[in-house]
């Protein structure tokens, strides 16, 4: 008998995969299986039969009508990572999609990308996390140096979710995430800067901003809790100037430099505001200045419905917002933290006026209120004064 793998009897249509008996009397199934997303995946394993090897060379097919795809005992971390983020892609907000598909590329697939999907364990894990380091070599400054505890935690935190599936799906028994967990650096601990402004430096940063023309798009966003990208995606279409309903349907986030419109965050980011006070007016003060804009712009003005937009009518890029806030807290003598610390401050503000974390949850669309509570609360030293029981007080003195 020859070693020659034999060929299958059967002959299918291109693309339907085959199936062959190899020298060793298993049959191997393979093929090229098209997702929904247009990708093409290849996809093959051992059976002990040729009725099995069919069997599971049509499984994968359905799999693949299905929006999924076949693992086996040789798919490596990476095979599976592409495809897994391939077919969720679709489904979430763009800029999300894109930060995971960077941590993939950048962070997972150099130090775990070949490693077999089943053989990975906890401590592999952790031994990956102590290693990472910043991979970006336009930064000079911190290319080669670990990588800050944020960033560990937003890859720990997609190879969770990843595993998780793969549990679900019964490629996995277990999720090796479930243990394994990014060791916090000193630095880390010991860092208790707030990532909140005080009350007092969110009025002197309003105030100074409340003047500039697009420097009202942080008033709003300090006043409401709303994140940059809804702001700057906000349409006419959504707001009810009357009433100051406003809702949430969508954002405007920069991709490759370009506006790019997408879906909310969360399923929780989705909701609907009552705008009321300086914030409202905000809204209102807009629609006169578009007028004004148009006016002196002539042609090269672009209509379009967007509340907050540029001086020539077209969209205000979250990346080109920057500059102008950095510019803003130095004016207003202020610690500039990002655009984020306004929806911090909101946050931090609300809880100190005693309004309760589920609401204040609610209103910035989280999808816990444990979340808000633990990133996002900051508790002022005002807050702090008078704890210390005094038990030398009468009986009943004791606050």
């Amino acid at each position: 008998m020859s070693g020659k793998s034999e060929k299958p009897k059967v002959k299918r249509g291109n693309g339907r995969g085959s199936v062959r008996k190899l020298p060793s009397g298993k049959w191997q199934w393979r093929a090229s299986l098209p997702l929904p997303s247009g990708e093409k995946v290849r996809v093959g394993g051992m059976a002990v039969s040729k009725t099995e090897a069919e069997a599971a060379l049509s499984r994968a097919h359905t799999d693949a009508a299905r929006g999924q795809f076949a693992v086996t005992d040789k798919t490596t971390l990476e095979d599976y990572l592409l495809k897994w983020h391939a077919l969720r892609e679709g489904t979430q907000a763009a800029k999300y999609a894109v930060a995971q598909k960077s941590l993939i590329h950048k962070h997972i697939v150099p130090g775990l990308g070949k490693r077999k999907l089943s053989s990975l364990t906890p401590r592999d894990l952790e031994a990956f996390y102590a290693g990472l380091r910043h991979q970006d070599d336009r930064r000079k400054d911190t290319f080669g140096t670990p990588l800050g505890d944020s960033m560990k935690r937003q890859v720990h935190n997609l190879l969770h979710l990843a595993f998780d599936d793969a549990v679900r799906l019964g490629d996995l028994l277990r999720n090796p995430a479930d243990t394994a967990r990014p060791r916090y650096t000193r630095q880390a601990a010991q860092d208790d800067t707030a990532k909140a402004w005080t009350q007092e430096e969110a009025g002197r940063f309003y105030a100074v901003a409340r003047q500039d023309a697009r420097g009202v798009v942080f008033c709003f966003m300090l006043s409401t809790g709303m994140r940059i990208g809804e702001v700057l995606g906000l349409r006419w279409e959504n707001v009810e100037l009357q009433t100051g309903i406003v809702q949430i349907k969508e954002a405007l986030v920069s991709l490759g430099g370009h506006a790019h419109r997408t879906t909310p965050k969360t399923n929780r980011s989705r909701r609907t505001l009552e705008v009321s006070g300086d914030a409202l007016a905000i809204l209102r003060e807009q629609p006169e200045r578009a007028a004004n804009v148009r006016e002196a712009q002539g042609e090269r003005y672009v209509e379009n419905d967007i509340v907050f937009a540029s001086s020539s009518g077209t969209a205000l890029l979250p990346d080109n917002m920057y500059r102008l806030m950095r510019s803003l807290c130095e004016k207003a003598g202020v610690p500039y933290k990002g655009t984020h610390v306004l929806r911090h401050s909101f946050i931090s503000i609300q809880g100190l006026h005693g309004r309760p974390v589920e609401v204040i949850s609610a209103h910035v669309g989280h999808a816990r209120a444990s979340f808000t509570r633990d990133r996002y609360r900051s508790v002022f030293d005002e807050e702090r004064k008078g704890m210390t029981l005094d038990f030398s007080a009468p009986p009943g003195g004791i606050e």
